[in-house]
């Protein structure tokens, strides 16, 4: 039952927008996002968040703290990449 309530719901984003699933989950994905900081804010609670290579935490007071630098991952020695189709012999 619950399946045919969203695949109707879907439905009708798609005939409303003209758009993908795609969109519509991004879209319910930055509204909920942006709830959810809204909401952590109001309460008083830190956020913690990726800001260019740094994950940096936000305190309630309106401090920024860095908590890492990312660096990026090395390849690996054996030259494997993404995507790539290993045979065995």
């Amino acid at each position: 039952m619950k399946s045919k309530i969203v695949r109707f719901v879907i439905k009708q984003h798609k005939e409303k927008l003209n758009t993908n699933e795609t969109d519509i989950l991004i879209k319910s994905a930055s509204r909920s996002s942006s709830y959810a900081i809204r909401e952590s804010k109001a309460l008083g609670l830190t956020i913690k968040s990726i800001s260019g290579k740094k994950i940096i935490e936000k305190l309630p007071n309106g401090e920024i703290k860095i908590l890492r630098d990312l660096q990026q991952k090395q390849d690996s020695e054996k030259g494997l990449k993404k995507g790539m189709v290993l045979c065995r012999k």
